[in-house]
């Protein structure tokens, strides 16, 4: 049907034009870590690393992304926090609450205290934020603490 050394050719043309796309997904990740790195701001940031509009108080409205949540969690968190920051394979700055969202939830024995990475923003050639891509800086990481000991009964990291 077709010759070798055309299949080879294909292949070949195939497999550039992956590498090549690959190439340039890195390319833009990196970017977009570069961008997040240089960062200076004194705000709430959220997905995309843009500024949370800040409301005093707002956490008393029902549409508003700010939450009360039961003091206890709070203590479920300092365990969860405490193993986060002793993950070994990623940087201080990887670690940096600032790239993270939390949440709290539980079930009948277990407190569940999720880090979820903020969703890194998309960097234009010209180095300008143009929307989010489905990356995170840092590693998004569930655990599960019994509500008994305060211990870490299991841990979840997200890709």
């Amino acid at each position: 049907m077709y010759s070798r050394p055309l299949v080879f050719l294909l292949m070949i043309g195939i497999s550039c034009g992956v590498a090549s796309a690959i190439t340039m997904q890195e390319d833009s990740l990196q970017r977009s870590i570069d961008y997040v790195n240089q960062l200076d701001l004194d705000c709430t940031l959220t997905d995309g690393y843009v500024c949370a509009d800040a409301e005093e108080d707002s956490f008393m409205q029902p549409d508003s992304w700010g939450r009360m949540i039961p003091a206890i969690y709070m203590q479920a968190w300092q365990v969860a926090y405490e193993d986060f920051r002793q993950i070994s394979d990623l940087t201080q700055e990887q670690k940096e609450l600032k790239h993270y969202k939390l949440g709290f939830t539980e079930n009948d024995t277990q407190y569940i205290v999720v880090f979820l990475g903020l969703a890194l923003p998309h960097i234009d050639e010209q180095g300008k934020p143009t929307g989010i891509v489905s990356a995170v800086f840092g590693r998004s990481t569930k655990y599960w603490i019994d509500k008994k000991s305060n211990e870490i009964v299991k841990k979840l990291f997200y890709k």
